[in-house]
């Protein structure tokens, strides 16, 4: 489920893969076998990640809230998927309409239930 955050949070975040790529000062195929789960990031870009996508090592690794960010994050991508349910879309945090798979907004709203509990 961490290649879901990862891809969830870029999405949101109105990244492309290469845009998160050049950020990280590696290739847009390690982007994306990090988000289909074929490789796993080491730490250092997972650090150099949860700085970029604005939320904790602890998020993207487990899907736990650890702090504010993270539980705004989580908040921010459940309100938007749940607004645009029906057509699968929701609006990234620079207006644009990306397409969400069902597999990201079961994990949003399995994120956002989990914050309700606490």
């Amino acid at each position: 489920m961490l290649g879901v955050r990862i891809a969830a949070l870029r999405r949101y975040r109105g990244m492309t893969q290469q845009a998160l790529a050049d950020a990280l000062h590696i290739s847009a195929s390690a982007v994306g076998m990090y988000e289909q789960g074929r490789r796993e990031p080491p730490v250092s870009v997972l650090v150099q990640l949860s700085e970029i996508l604005g939320v904790s090592t602890d998020f993207l690794l487990t899907g736990n809230l650890s702090d504010h960010r993270d539980a705004e994050a989580a908040k921010a991508l459940f309100l938007n998927a749940e607004r645009t349910m029906g057509t699968l879309y929701l609006c990234s945090a620079n207006g644009a309409r990306v397409l969400f798979s069902r597999k990201e907004l079961a994990l949003l709203f399995a994120a956002a239930l989990a914050d309700e509990k606490d």
